[in-house]
């Protein structure tokens, strides 16, 4: 009841503050006014403790704070379409969209502010889309750009009720590839969209027809029909019985289907032959959201799948109807609609293009993202950085090795997961403390694509789940001196103490004591908890959170790629991935930690592999750069093509083309942009011959340069050069051995380029400097240079030695402002903040898109084979048999951006490049 108390008087209070404040939050004096009024007043009917009354303020006080700006589009103005939702506004009663509103204020606690930027972010969306009611006819195609689990799913909806008030006709939603993922999202616009249960609406019985759940219960006045439901995707043969058809209702009709070939064929061939005319043409209006419309993988073996077959699908049915408008939703920039095409014709001449528009999505400030994990640099680190617990290979390769196969068995859990599970545990306990008693909380565990191994884990974990319970029930009441001979209790007491959890479970300056959490909260706080695997075998009712919303579902999700895309983890508390997944967008799908944490946003971890962590951090820069792009083109008045080649070029789309063609073709060639970014070589072959060849050139060209160049002191360099020829840089990046892998700086192409770079002139040329206190050697002329190398952690294998700065870099920020002067680099961080005003730091790429010289700089890495993490494990993680020098030596090149985007051809070589990369990782089995 207490429970219930505090849900009430809380929406209340929400809902209060909402009302009397609706275009700017409250100052604190007025909140705490409004709040204590409610609680006073409604104290009969719905009373808590101050304790209780705090914990609600502390709540509603970070969602009254919550700010969501406008996104920004680029539209192809050269198109005939005239904008037409503020003429209509006047005669549109947004039934539909004013109940969602209320219901996302009262029901999900979003502040007036928030609701209302959602308000007008898909009033422009929907204004780009076809007007239903024009007597023209037209074929419509946007793109909507988001952040993983920011909200698209909300915004996508508010777009649908509008498109009903609008008068679109039919609403076809692909929610991706999965039926637990497409019955995930039927259940949320059951709640959000139609406000009906659809699994009684498409029952034959028709014994129960109208129960109102979610946005149902604030009008029901007029409806939306449901062709599709929670148990059933399209079936025509369940419409056939119930004499269903377009024709047949003068409403709204929602379908929530898989982007499935067979699925979408049948849909077609049944709205031909009941709904269109002697043309073959449906003379109504079609909107189709096409949510992850990047999901459909290029490389897969099932036909069901194939991603040409279910475009070309998706085309027709989009051609049936008089008037439609395809709306593309991804979470990536690196989407197959721009990278797939062979060339920019192909790409042009693509009818799924998002010809018209792409808007790109702001999340709310209260987001957690890519950037506030994986982004910010040694100076500026993310904010969340310290969720970050690393895995290393030096455990994992005994449990579960990257290359494992499908008959892996699986005997024993690794150290790390287990402490991951205890972490799990205890979050369990400080939430119930917090008064979340009844909101879902999960953890995922994803080690393996195989189902067979899946289910092997969660055997495990459901056995260690159950000896826990089990020692909880027996020991917890005992003194502490007694539990801490029990070995899973005193297990939970090291993570406890590890992760100094007495401060987060306790109040503000008062720790709670161990014994007290353990006596008082951790068995009831456990006892729920249940252990699930999510694959294609245990089928899409694994996760049924729907039918615990009242109680809260605790769940332990162990699963591959189909609980990692799409699928939305509620209350994500602990993920634990160990996947090798290099590419790009995919790794991005998969970031199912990304979103909101309400009120558990300290308690949050991730355990993740070295590996993942440094690719993470170069996707998190690349695509942040990319999104920069759609404000900087909209400025210029640039079109949705110009972002397509734009995406096409950028160095980090050659990794996805590649992986697309892998089964095709065994040479990739594309021109990449390499100007205005820094360019380096962290990844270097691990064989004897390339690291000597690299040391000799590198050092030749040290020991040339007072006859090159011309040394200047500098207060920012102890070693910087200029009047550099080009010839000398060319003939640098010609020799210096990169690793085939490294596909953003291929030497033989970047030489061709400066080659053949009329308009390039001299380079400056500086050596970066690091905090090890050993000083290189290095000959220079006839002087001898006392270097400070850069220190780094290094990943080698028998093939490749990754050097391990962050984001995939050799070196730390800021290089690349080496050689400005004071008002060169201010005009350059001016620049930038016009485009990002809220950045914390401005990165390399923004001191190369100013009038300055090209810049290489050269490194000398000192590899640290003894430094340890918190964990006591080595940083360097060095395969046994692998030799790896005590010094590395890398290069950097930045060419600045003024006038012209610059481009070199690179080619990837496909043979190899399938040594590193296993396509099938992409599916499970």
């Amino acid at each position: 009841m207490a429970a219930s108390n505090i849900a009430q008087l809380e929406g209340l209070i929400s809902s209060s503050v909402n009302k009397e404040y609706p275009d700017y939050p409250p100052t604190e004096a007025q909140f705490e006014e409004m709040a204590t009024k409610i609680r006073d007043l409604m104290h009969p009917m719905y009373p808590v403790d101050d304790i209780e009354f705090a914990e609600i303020r502390r709540r509603l006080r970070a969602k009254v704070a919550v700010r969501m700006d406008l996104g920004i589009a680029i539209i192809d103005n050269k198109c005939l379409h005239q904008s037409w939702l503020p003429a209509r506004r006047a005669d549109l009663d947004f039934f539909f969209w004013k109940r969602y509103k209320i219901y996302l204020e009262e029901v999900k606690g979003w502040n007036a502010r928030v609701s209302g930027s959602l308000d007008r972010v898909s009033d422009e969306i929907v204004d780009l889309l076809g007007d239903p009611k024009s007597d023209e006819p037209f074929q419509r195609r946007g793109l909507v750009l988001g952040d993983v689990q920011s909200g698209k799913t909300a915004n996508y909806t508010a777009i649908c009720n509008k498109a009903a008030d609008t008068g679109y006709n039919v609403i076809i939603v692909l929610a991706g590839m999965m039926e637990n993922l497409r019955q995930q999202t039927q259940e949320r616009l059951d709640a959000e969209f139609s406000g009906r249960k659809s699994e009684y609406l498409l029952d034959p019985k028709r014994d129960i027809e109208n129960i109102p759940v979610g946005v149902g219960k604030y009008g029901q006045e007029k409806r939306i029909e449901s062709f599709t439901s929670v148990v059933k995707d399209f079936d025509k043969n369940i419409l056939r019985q119930l004499s269903l058809s377009l024709q047949s209702v003068n409403t709204t009709v929602v379908f929530v289907i898989k982007k499935n070939k067979s699925i979408l064929n049948n849909l077609i061939r049944w709205l031909k032959s009941n709904n269109a005319d002697t043309r073959g043409v449906i003379s109504k209006s079609l909107l189709l959201i096409d949510d992850e419309a990047d999901n459909a993988s290029v490389n897969t073996n099932d036909s069901e799948k194939d991603p040409t077959a279910i475009n070309k699908a998706i085309r027709e049915l989009l051609k049936l109807f008089r008037q439609a408008s395809y709306l593309g939703i991804t979470a990536t920039p690196y989407a197959n609609i721009f990278i797939n095409p062979d060339n920019e014709d192909e790409m042009r001449g693509d009818d799924l293009f998002p010809r018209d528009f792409i808007y790109a999505l702001s999340p709310p400030t209260n987001y957690i993202g890519a950037e506030d994990i994986f982004g910010g640099d040694e100076d500026n680190p993310a904010k969340y950085k310290d969720v970050l617990e690393p895995i290393y290979p030096i455990e994992m390769d005994a449990f579960f090795p990257f290359n494992h196969r499908k008959g892996h068995s699986v005997s024993e859990l690794p150290p790390s997961m287990k402490e991951a599970m205890a972490y799990f545990l205890l979050v369990n306990g400080i939430r119930d403390i917090r008064g979340d008693v009844n909101t879902h909380r999960s953890m995922l565990i994803h080690v393996s694509r195989f189902t067979d191994v899946q289910n092997e884990i969660r055997d495990l974990v459901t056995a260690w789940v159950i000896q826990v319970r089990s020692d909880l029930q027996n020991y917890a009441s005992l003194s502490e001196q007694e539990s801490d001979g029990i070995s899973s209790i005193a297990y939970l007491k090291a993570v406890w103490e590890k992760h100094k959890l007495a401060e987060k479970a306790g109040k503000s300056g008062f720790p709670m004591l161990w014994h007290d959490f353990l006596s008082g909260y951790l068995f009831k706080a456990v006892s729920p908890i249940d252990v699930r695997a999510v694959n294609q075998q245990s089928g899409a009712t694994s996760l049924d959170y729907f039918k615990h919303r009242e109680d809260g579902m605790r769940v332990i999700a162990v699963g591959g790629n189909s609980l990692s895309r799409g699928l939305t983890l509620e209350g994500l508390c602990v993920s634990y991935f160990y996947r090798r997944s290099l590419m790009y967008d995919t790794l991005l799908q998969m970031g199912r930690w990304f979103g909101y944490r309400p009120d558990y946003e300290d308690l949050f971890k991730i355990w993740i592999s070295v590996e993942a962590i440094d690719w993470y951090g170069y996707i998190t820069g690349a695509s942040e750069e990319l999104k920069l792009e759609i404000a900087r083109m909209k400025n210029a008045n640039l079109t949705p093509m110009d972002f397509g080649l734009k995406v096409r070029q950028d160095p980090a789309s050659l990794i996805v083309t590649a992986r697309n063609k892998m089964r095709l073709a065994t040479f990739v060639k594309r021109p990449i942009t390499v100007s205005g970014r820094l360019l380096e070589t962290p990844r270097l072959r691990a064989d004897r011959e390339s690291l000597n060849t690299n040391e000799e050139v590198f050092k030749e060209f040290v020991e040339r340069l007072p006859e090159i160049g011309l040394r200047v002191e500098r207060d920012d360099t102890r070693f910087f050069w200029n009047g550099v020829s080009k010839d000398e840089i060319e003939q640098l990046l010609r020799d210096f051995k990169t690793h085939p892998w490294q596909l953003n700086f291929q030497g033989a192409a970047l030489a061709d380029f400066i080659k053949s770079d009329v308009d390039m002139g001299d380079w400056d040329v500086f050596i970066a400097e690091g905090s090890d206190e050993d000083t290189y050697e290095l000959k220079c002329g006839n002087e001898l240079l006392q270097i400070n190398p850069e220190k780094r952690a290094v990943k080698a294998t028998n093939r490749q030695i990754s050097i391990s700065g962050t984001k995939v870099r050799v070196g730390a920020g800021g290089a690349a402002k080496i050689g400005l002067t004071e008002n060169e680099k201010k005009i350059a961080e001016d620049n930038f903040r016009i485009v990002k005003p809220n950045a914390s730091s401005i990165p390399d790429k923004a001191y190369l898109n100013i009038q300055r010289k090209p810049i290489l700089v050269l490194h000398v890495v000192s590899v640290d084979k003894v430094k340890t993490d918190d964990k006591g494990k080595l940083r360097s993680q060095i395969d046994e048999g692998v030799e790896v020098p005590d010094y590395l030596f890398a290069l950097g090149i930045g060419i600045p951006a003024i006038g012209e985007e610059k481009t070199a051809n690179y080619m990837v070589n496909l043979v190899e490049f399938r040594n590193y990369y296993n396509i099938d990782e992409e599916e499970d089995e």
